[in-house]
């Protein structure tokens, strides 16, 4: 598994300098990037959790959330060389490349692949779709804060997919609603400027 690296305003040498940068470090610790960032989801997930004592990670998890963290702020310092702190602010840092299609899709294939999505979508609720939150990040990546409308959106699309255990309730102003939750990051995104 690979990595991809969020920075708003970056150009795509200064991405790829971050990538290498983290690249060099879990080279240099021996570990993957799913070892490393299965290292730092752990110790996520136990804070989460209220750190329960009985499920405090291991030490090899700690090791690895280490190297993820080096990894993460070598990606960041090698990308975000010479920009002024408020730009650097903006910086998000490394994830996990799963679903390349998704994640590294461009503004107008992100926009048509949720609208498919959607309209796809019959409100069976047999499985969550992961898809939606990875082409809405991929949509808002030069947003300054898109946390509300990516939240609006895969909340929306959630209603939709469970509808099925209302079915007294009309599926079809569920659809809309994502329809809607699209059309406000399309706007969004329409006015996104150079950072």
């Amino acid at each position: 598994m690979d990595v991809i690296m969020r920075a708003r305003g970056a150009l795509p040498e200064e991405i790829q300098r971050g990538v290498e940068a983290a690249r060099a470090v879990l080279d240099r610790a021996g570990m993957t990037a799913e070892q490393a960032a299965d290292g730092a989801f752990a110790i996520e997930g136990w804070d989460e959790m209220g750190f329960p004592a009985d499920q405090e990670p291991s030490e090899v998890e700690y090791a690895a959330a280490d190297v993820w963290y080096e990894a993460n702020k070598a990606a960041l310092q090698a990308c975000c060389e010479g920009w002024p702190e408020e730009k650097r602010l903006r910086a998000v840092g490394l994830e996990l490349l799963v679903n390349p299609d998704a994640q590294l899709a461009d503004r107008d294939t992100a926009l048509a692949k949720l609208r498919a999505l959607t309209e796809a979508e019959n409100g069976g609720g047999e499985f969550m779709n992961s898809e939606i939150g990875m082409l809405a990040d991929a949509l808002a990546v030069d947003l300054d804060n898109p946390r509300d409308l990516i939240a609006a959106l895969t909340i929306a699309f959630t209603t939709l997919e469970l509808s099925g255990f209302h079915p007294a309730e009309p599926i079809e102003p569920k659809r809309q609603a994502v329809y809607d939750a699209i059309n406000a990051l399309e706007a969004a995104t329409e006015k996104t400027t150079s950072h």
